[in-house]
Order: C-alpha cells, then sequence, then structure tokens
C-alpha cells in the first residue's frame, strides 16, 4: 500500500513515540521482576522502532552523512502531523498484550509456556512468535535478519566471563559505597521513603544467598526444578537497619566468596547445565547469573544514586565531589 508523506510523516511521529513508550515500560517492567513481560516490551519496541525507520527513509530523512550531520546540528524541523495511536496497533500486539494483562491481574509475571520466544523482522517490524520459518510474510526479509528475543535470554546475553567479572567486583564497589558515610546516612530513608543503603546492602546478601543456593542445585542436580517462590523481597530486610554496617559488609563477603568458589574454573558445559522454572520454562546456570548480575547492578546504581542525594540534602556533598564511577567498566554482551 502507497502511503502519501503526510502519512508516512505520521507513522513516524506515531511509531517512534511508542518504540520509547515500549522501552520505558519494559524497564519498569524489569524493576517489578517481571522478566516476560519486559521481554514481551522489548519486542514490541523494536517492531516500532523498525516502522519508525522505515517511515524516516521514505521521506528521506536520511542522506549522505554530510547532510545528516547538518540536518543533525540545524534541528529536524517537525511535521505538523495528526497523531495515531501508538502501541498496541496491530492485531497481533494487541493479542499479546491482553496475555500480560491477563498475567498482571493475577498479580505476576507471564509464565515460560504463555509466550513463546518472539523475533522482529528487523524491516517492517512484523512480530513471530515459536519458531522461526522463512522469510517474513509482510516484506520478504530472510529469517537472518530478524532480532530474537528468546524466553532463555530474558535475563540478560552475558557470557561467563562477564558474568564472574560483575560478581567479583560487587563486594569493592560496595565497600568503597559504604566507606566514609555516617551511621544516619546509612539508615536514612531515600526519596519517597525507599529503604535505607543499609537494608539495600543487606537484601543484596539476602539474594546471593538465594543465587549460592540455585548454583549448587543446578551444578548438583540433573536438571532441577527451582523454586517458583520469589526470592527475598527487598521489604523483608528492614532488620538490617539495626545491624553493625561492618557486619553486613562481612556477611556479604562470606557468601559472596562461597559463590565464587562454586562458580570459579567451570566449564562451558557447567554453564549450560539445564535447570527448570515455571516461570522461564528451560533454563541454565547462565540464565541465572544473568539474573544475578542484573538485579545487582540495578540496585548498585540506586545506591550510588541514593548516596549522593544523601549527602547533598545534609551538606556533605564534599564527600562525593570528585568521586569517580564506583561500579566501574560496563559488560559486554556474550564475554
Amino acid at each position: 500500500m502507497n502511503m502519501s508523506e503526510q502519512e508516512l510523516h505520521q507513522l513516524f511521529t506515531s511509531a517512534s513515540m511508542g518504540h520509547v513508550a515500549y522501552r520505558a515500560w519494559a524497564d519498569k517492567a524489569r524493576h517489578e521482576r517481571r522478566f516476560n513481560i519486559a521481554r514481551l516490551f522489548d519486542a514490541l519496541c523494536e517492531a516500532r522502532g523498525a516502522r519508525a525507520m522505515r517511515a524516516f527513509f521514505a521521506v528521506d530523512g536520511v542522506g549522505v552523512t554530510a547532510r545528516n550531520v547538518d540536518q543533525a546540528l540545524n534541528g529536524e524541523e517537525p511535521q505538523a502531523v495528526a497523531m495515531q495511536r501508538i502501541t498496541g496497533t496491530s492485531e497481533r500486539s494487541r493479542e499479546l498484550l491482553g496475555r500480560a494483562a491477563q498475567a498482571i491481574a493475577e498479580g505476576r509475571d507471564l509464565l515460560a509456556n504463555e509466550l513463546g520466544d518472539l523475533y522482529v523482522c528487523t524491516t517492517c517490524g512484523e512480530t513471530r512468535e515459536g519458531t522461526l520459518i522463512g522469510a517474513c510474510p509482510i516484506c520478504d526479509t530472510v529469517p537472518e535478519a530478524h532480532k530474537q528475543f528468546l524466553v532463555i535470554e530474558a535475563m540478560g546475553t552475558l557470557g561467563p566471563h562477564a558474568i564472574m567479572h560483575a560478581l567479583e567486583h560487587s563486594e569493592a564497589t560496595l565497600r568503597a559505597m559504604m566507606h566514609d558515610l555516617d551511621e544516619s546516612i546509612l539508615v536514612c530513608p531515600g526519596n519517597d521513603n525507599a529503604p535505607s543503603l543499609k537494608e539495600v546492602l543487606g537484601h543484596l546478601n539476602d539474594m546471593n544467598l538465594v543465587f549460592c543456593e540455585r548454583v549448587r542445585l543446578i551444578l548438583d542436580t540433573n536438571n532441577p526444578e527451582l523454586p517458583s517462590a520469589h526470592p527475598p523481597r527487598l521489604n523483608a530486610a528492614v532488620h538490617y537497619r539495626n545491624r553493625d554496617i561492618n557486619a553486613i559488609l562481612e556477611a556479604f563477603h562470606e557468601s559472596r566468596r562461597d559463590c565464587l568458589l562454586s562458580l570459579r574454573g567451570l566449564t562451558s558445559a557447567a554453564w549450560h547445565r539445564p535447570a527448570t522454572h515455571v516461570s522461564y520454562g528451560h533454563i541454565n546456570l547462565l540464565h541465572q547469573g544473568n539474573w544475578m548480575v542484573h538485579h545487582e547492578r540495578t540496585h548498585l546504581v540506586e545506591m550510588a544514586q541514593q548516596r549522593h542525594d544523601l549527602l547533598v540534602s545534609c551538606g556533605k556533598a564534599q564527600l562525593d565531589a570528585n568521586r569517580p564511577d564506583l561500579i566501574g567498566e560496563r559488560l559486554n554482551e556474550g564475554e
């Protein structure tokens, strides 16, 4: 179907806004531990992005790099176009989102048998579920040019080296973050009455214990079924407010040391040992390692911001004035 320039600008505008909306919703879903719903939003984000890109090319929005730089410096002039619906724009996306809505109504994430592997055509944004067979039915793009959003990769795609690197450096990051803070700051709630730094540190220790248990279960048992119950919630760590900060750090040190001893030197086959989880289906140790790293790094970033905000509010901003990035180098997928 041929579209007018006005319709193409309209599609570009609405698809671009839908792309941003889905991306923001995916981040929020991960924060709420709804990783399959986040994976669905990621796929729909990719689909809207592909449609926006196609429309942008069609209205001659992309030229030689010299022209593109000139347009970037001068600013693209917005087209005055009537808005279309920006999300849930296809029957397929509405059907997938309907499954997510049902899961949310039941207070849970989508289960592995409720959302299969997703594949998005990078040319037109057509989304398919299950096994990818044949070219795109809409634009004839080959399967190799589709982006995949697999169940087993819902937590991330870091390899053993990157997972170990992250887990080995967390303790140093936490100690650096805490070392010059007095008790009044360590127990002070964050913005919107968020848990204190002590509580978040205790929560990370609780999560590490759960991860260690799962590591041993996967390594010592053939295809174990991992407990379906959620790991300990952050609000369960309130008792850490009354514990000495050095004691909490030492507890984290010991649990992390034990965990690293179990993981260090594992073969590729060991990292790929299978397990079963009610929400994620057939997974492996890499899946759980990605889960742990994602969870931990999310909290480390939040803790760094909370530390900074508390120091500013109590007139001690100078303690953070020349502080480097405590988390350090970012991790590359597949390492």
